[in-house]
This record gives structure tokens, C-alpha cells and sequence, in this order.
């Protein structure tokens, strides 16, 4: 942005006040938010969106073109460009010894994941997804390029826009994407189905507000996108910010809408299946992995490691209600007054 939107762009962000923090304080964190200030973040959100002729840079405008080689010479660019102010620190005094400073790839990298554009702070695979939305025409080479900065420059993907949606989200979505191509690619490379936005929820929270529920055609598209998630792990008991959940939801839906209710309870019945063999499986997202972790309360419930999911924290508010401490040697419990010993 020039000079001129930047300032009108502040303008805006000063104008939305009222209960709660204004717009500009509130895009200084990147806290949950509820009630009037997740409100205030939602109205700004979907009242503003990255225009390519406004937006776009020099990088953006390659990839929107879908130009490969020139995202892969950017690349080596920023690697070389690196690599020299390494050498030159290198001949010099160190200054933080305690300091573990990055490769050139990785700085390079680190680069790449901290652009955003527009006024809502699209990052570099939002973008990608947006650009298959509006260059349809360029959609396979905007997947090549997302291949390429996921394997080989290892740009991360955890970075989300201004309501803190990531593109994996954003692509499976009904809106404004229907991208299950470009939703399995993100979740092939380590997405997760249930990170939560600055409003608290999950995808899920988005796709099964449906207002016309009388529109088959929009009914259709959320109960596919409702399956897509459930079915990649997607869990209906993360609660938001004002302590909604999915589930309760889908129930309160169920009359009007009765095919999402359904998609829990069948989702309910195969993971309870799934729980009872051998190995069990993940007590949020359902997945199936040699390498999950039992609860260290009670010693039963499963989840996929903490380094790679946060499935256990996000599944806490839930899972407490029913997690009995299972008593070890040493441990001491009271009965009546008495004191014991396991």
C-alpha cells in the first residue's frame, strides 16, 4: 500500500470502536477473542479483501501468473542474498553468543512466510488460494508453486490472515472456497482441520451456519464440506470464543438441517469403533498413529503428539469432564476421613 491507503486504511481501523478495544489495538494481538471485539473483527474482515490491482507486489503479481521459475529464482535469490550477510557476519565479533542463527534457506524462508497483503493480511498460501479463485486459469501451476514452497524452500504454513484463518481452512470452507484439491494438498503436508481463528472455532463453526437452509444447493455444499472435515479429523467439540461448539449446533440444527446431526452421530459411532482396537485412536481427530500419547491423568484417552497436534490442549475443555485420575503407587486418597495408599 502507498502512503495515501495506508493512511486511509488507519482511518478505518480508528473508526471502529465502541464496547471492548478499538479495531487497531485488537489487530495488535492475536488473542481469542469473544463477544463485541470478535464481532468487531468479523464485520472488518468480511467488509474488506485483498484486491490484485490494489494489493499485489512485484512477488504477488508472479504468483498470481503462476510463474514457477520465477518463485523458484526468487528463492535462490533470497538463499544467495542470505548466505552473503552470513559470511560477512561471520568475519565479526558475535554479538549473542546464545544466538543459533538460521541457515540462508531458512531465513529465506522466514522471509517469505512473514508477506501478507491487504488490507485483511492475506499470507502466502491464503493467497495462492485466493488466486485459484480468481485466476482459475493459472489453478494448477498455483498448486505447483505451493508443492515447491512446502517441500523444498519449507516456507511453514501455520501463519493465518488478520481473523487468524489459515489457507487449509479458507480452502475447504463454502466460503468463499469449495477447494478440496488444494485442502488435501495443505492437510497432506501437516495441516490441521482444527485450528481455532481469533473467534475461538474451527472451520466447522464457519461451513454449518447456514442461513438459507431451504436452498438445497447451499445445504449440499456445507454437508459435503461438514463430511471433508469430519472425515480428516475435524472435531465437533472445540468450543469458540463464546463457548459454542459444533455439536451443540449441528443438535440445534437438526430439525431444519438434519443431514449435519446425522454426519456427528456417524462420525460418534466409527470413532467409538476405532477406540476399541488395539492401537485406539486420537480422542479428538480420530486419526490412527504408532507414535500418540496417553493422557497423563487418566491413562486411557489418546492423542497425536503434542509436537506435531495440539490435540489434547484442544480437547481438554471437553475431555476433563470425564477424565478420572487413575491412582498409582504412592499416590494417597481420603475416604470417609482416612487416608490410604495406593
Amino acid at each position: 500500500m502507498n502512503s495515501a491507503q495506508k493512511a486511509q486504511f488507519q482511518g478505518m481501523l480508528d473508526g471502529q470502536k465502541g464496547v471492548g478495544r478499538s479495531l487497531s489495538e485488537l489487530m495488535e494481538t492475536n488473542e481469542t477473542l469473544k463477544g463485541a471485539e470478535s464481532q468487531r473483527l468479523r464485520s472488518f474482515f468480511t467488509s474488506n479483501s485483498m484486491e490484485p490491482g490494489r494489493d499485489l507486489d512485484e512477488y504477488g503479481h508472479i504468483l498470481a501468473m503462476g510463474d514457477l521459475e520465477a518463485v523458484k529464482a526468487d528463492f535462490e535469490e533470497r538463499v544467495a542474498r542470505h548466505a552473503l550477510l552470513a559470511a560477512g557476519s561471520r568475519a565479526g565479533p558475535s554479538t549473542d553468543a546464545a544466538a543459533v542463527p538460521l541457515t540462508p534457506e531458512a531465513a529465506a524462508a522466514q522471509e517469505i512466510y512473514a508477506l501478507c497483503w491487504g488490507p485483511t493480511l492475506v499470507p502466502v498460501y491464503n493467497l495462492l488460494g485466493l488466486l485459484r479463485i480468481i485466476f482459475p486459469e493459472y489453478g494448477r501451476e498455483h498448486l505447483a508453486i505451493a508443492r515447491f514452497l512446502i517441500e523444498t524452500a519449507k516456507v511453514p504454513m501455520d501463519k493465518g490472515d488478520l481473523s487468524g484463518t489459515r489457507a487449509l481452512s479458507h480452502a475447504f470452507s463454502t466460503k468463499p472456497a469449495f477447494d478440496f484439491e488444494y485442502a488435501q494438498l495443505l492437510y497432506d503436508a501437516g495441516g490441521d482441520v482444527n485450528h481455532r481463528n481469533r473467534y475461538g472455532g474451527t472451520v466447522a463453526h464457519e461451513i454449518i451456519l447456514i442461513w438459507t437452509p431451504k436452498d438445497l444447493t447451499v445445504v449440499a455444499r456445507s454437508t459435503q464440506a461438514f463430511k471433508w472435515f469430519l472425515e480428516h479429523g475435524g472435531s465437533v467439540d472445540i468450543a469458540d470464543g463464546d463457548g459454542m461448539t459444533v455439536r451443540h449446533l449441528a443438535k440445534r440444527l437438526a430439525s431444519s438441517i438434519p443431514s449435519l446431526n446425522k454426519l456427528v452421530a456417524e462420525t460418534d459411532r466409527k470413532r467409538k469403533g476405532l477406540e476399541r482396537t488395539p492401537n485406539g485412536c486420537c480422542g479428538l481427530c480420530g486419526r490412527q498413529d504408532p507414535d500418540m500419547r496417553r493422557c497423563g491423568r487418566c491413562k486411557a484417552t489418546r492423542y497425536c503428539d503434542p509436537s506435531v497436534r495440539d490435540c489434547q490442549k484442544l480437547d481438554w475443555p471437553h475431555h476433563k469432564k470425564n477424565c478420572v485420575k487413575v491412582m498409582e503407587p504412592g499416590d494417597t486418597y481420603s475416604f470417609l476421613g482416612n487416608k490410604f495408599t495406593a
